[in-house]
């Protein structure tokens, strides 16, 4: 685990956990990430998910979105009040790492408000180099793993997994009590 907001390495800058190193997933998520676990095992043996972000408190989705506001990068974090997927504990944050334990190469860090984070961007990113090709392959790994395992990725984010899509969630689940 590398998580994110329980240190000061993260987009707001303060530790949002208190420095607590625990993730926590819905019940109804978990089956979903052993799959992957399952898919890294056989297929890329030693390798290994590096969670930045699993379940999180409302009160740091608030911290969270009040660091963006009057932003451009404003609506790209959920509502302080009603909550993303991560505020469901249906929501996961990973990267991958390799069998030496180093992070795979994804060409933005977590957390990147850059227009080529997420799917969108990456075609432009590879033709001006911003991206290489081994960096878009390296997001396609991890998402061909996750989508394989039941999980819907996040278009502008490649390190954003969601268990289900945001209107079953809403539809299906009450935010997460922490």
């Amino acid at each position: 685990m590398d998580l994110r907001y329980a240190s000061f390495n993260n987009v707001t800058g303060h530790d949002m956990y208190c420095g607590i190193q625990r993730a926590f997933i819905h019940k109804d998520g978990l089956p979903k990430l052993k799959r992957a676990l399952s898919i890294i095992a056989k297929e890329l043996p030693g390798y290994s998910l590096v969670i930045f972000d699993a379940a999180r408190p409302m009160y740091a989705q608030a911290v969270l979105k009040s660091s963006v506001a009057g932003t451009p990068y404003s609506s790209f974090v959920s509502s302080g009040k009603t909550g993303g997927l991560h505020n469901y504990g249906l929501a996961l944050d990973l990267g991958l790492a390799d069998s030496a334990g180093v992070m795979v190469d994804m060409g933005a860090d977590f957390d990147s408000f850059e227009r080529c984070a997420g799917i969108v961007g990456e075609a432009d990113a590879l033709q001006t180099g911003r991206l290489t090709q081994t960096q878009i392959d390296n997001r396609n790994l991890l998402r061909n793993i996750m989508k394989r395992a039941g999980w819907v990725m996040l278009p502008s984010e490649w390190w954003h997994f969601n268990a289900f899509t945001r209107a079953y969630t809403k539809e299906n689940y009450p935010l997460f009590p922490i």
